[in-house]
């Protein structure tokens, strides 16, 4: 089973990385994999760009062995050069604001607030991007070992506005949020016997 890359036929195709169309004639990613519902083989289309942030170690591979005229090839491959090297980048799926304070960061384990930016994470598993939660913007360079994933953010996330782009890369550079403080208790106190508890009652 070999990985391809060719012109899509048609726009009928839609990439298994963010759902979204697959034009016709734009050059596209197979993933080759064994048919999950029968005998053979199936072919599942990405994007380059999606290609190149979620299958990163697959893409390079394929255009190091492809003679075509891949467009933004030096783009591509620094973006899935990122992904062999730190392989949780692979897991972006994009940022999206929170749309409740109900999900907790897989980083630093704190609830994200509702409208804070987060970022949702995902792993491929035959041929599908599958959800596997979120974490705060500002816990990128913990958890993926590394603050280069700007690039990755903005490709996935297209409907972004210009402000929203400039928040977002202030936010990859502040500190994650701080852990909440351990509640002290106070310290316990000891009662007197009951019997004392009695014969002081009775001298009053």
């Amino acid at each position: 089973m070999t990985d391809l890359l060719e012109p899509a036929p048609s726009a009928r195709a839609r990439c298994r990385g963010c759902a979204r169309k697959i034009e016709k004639g734009e050059l596209r990613f197979g993933e080759r994999l064994p048919n999950p519902f029968g005998d053979g083989e199936a072919t599942f289309w990405f994007h380059l760009g999606c290609a190149a942030c979620m299958l990163s170690e697959k893409l390079l591979a394929t255009l190091a062995a492809s003679a075509l005229d891949v467009p933004e090839r030096a783009r591509l491959e620094q973006l899935a050069e990122t992904g062999v090297a730190h392989p949780r980048t692979t897991r972006v799926r994009g940022a999206e604001r929170a749309p409740s304070g109900r999900a907790r960061c897989r980083s630093c384990k704190q609830l994200i607030e509702s409208g804070a930016w987060r970022l949702s994470l995902g792993i491929v598993e035959e041929g599908r991007m599958e959800p596997i939660g979120f974490i705060h913007v500002e816990c990128s360079a913990p958890y993926f070992e590394t603050g280069n994933v700007l690039g990755r953010i903005l490709h996935l996330t297209p409907a972004l506005t210009d402000a929203d782009r400039e928040e977002i890369a202030l936010r990859l550079a502040k500190p994650p949020p701080l852990a909440a403080p351990a509640l002290v208790k106070a310290p316990a106190v000891e009662l007197p016997p009951d019997d004392a508890v009695v014969a002081t009652r009775r001298r009053g």
